[in-house]
């Protein structure tokens, strides 16, 4: 084995998540909404938590 090989990680697969497309007002940026859903540890009701994260698309296909 040449030495190239043995210095390179490998990286893990990437989280692949679903969300709603908020905004595309910007070139080559879209605004995604994630939601995560969990139960309470103690009395059990559903939260719903959402956050909004930037994601790159360059050809603008999404939205």
């Amino acid at each position: 084995m040449s030495e190239a090989n043995v210095n390179k990680k490998t990286k893990g697969s990437r989280k692949v998540r679903t969300g709603y497309v908020v905004s595309d007002k910007m070139q080559k940026t879209i605004v995604v909404e994630l939601e995560d859903r969990k139960q309470h540890a103690l009395y059990g009701k559903t939260i719903r938590t959402n956050s909004k994260v930037k994601v790159h698309d360059e050809n603008e296909i999404a939205g």
